[in-house]
């Protein structure tokens, strides 16, 4: 399928999961986010981690309590893009560019590097999904409305290098 977006930059993608099939020109791997995303109703399998390819890319499947924003923090990654698709429930999901944040240490090992700064605060619920690229810093699990809600969901770590 030939791709109609033309990036310049890799900006950060907010979308409906319906509308999946339109980015899987964007990244080889993101072909099979979307083989996982229809092989199986996701809600149905058990939190942990699963391999998507042999090439590096998988997910994990979390089910967790939502929390205050005071208690969530910015992060970003360098070596993964992040597809996170919310199964279940609805949070909202701090953003900003990296370059914006105070940054402390990157933790290579874990390819996590935590941040401080300000973002803006968008939701995300059941059937929509976000892509974060390295420049995306992401503050997920932030509490939707007054109260804590439960929220599954499928945060899929594809490479930023393609690979073979």
């Amino acid at each position: 399928m030939p791709c109609k977006f033309i990036l310049v930059k890799r900006p950060m993608i907010y979308d409906t999961i319906e509308n999946f099939k339109q980015y899987v020109c964007i990244h080889k791997h993101f072909t099979d986010v979307l083989r996982f995303l229809e092989s199986a109703p996701v809600s149905e399998r058990p939190d942990g981690r699963y391999e998507i390819n042999d090439q590096g890319a998988y997910v994990v499947i979390e089910t967790y309590e939502t929390k205050d924003v005071s208690d969530c923090f910015i992060e970003c990654h360098r070596k993964y893009i992040d597809v996170q698709v919310v199964i279940e429930g609805i949070e909202r999901v701090g953003v900003c560019h990296r370059s914006a944040c105070d940054a402390f240490p990157y933790d290579e090992e874990k390819d996590f590097q935590k941040l401080k700064g300000h973002t803006d605060l968008l939701a995300l619920g059941a059937g929509s999904f976000m892509i974060f690229y390295p420049d995306d810093a992401h503050m997920p699990k932030v509490r939707y409305g007054g109260a804590t809600g439960k929220v599954k969901k499928a945060v899929f770590k594809v490479p930023v290098s393609p690979g073979r």
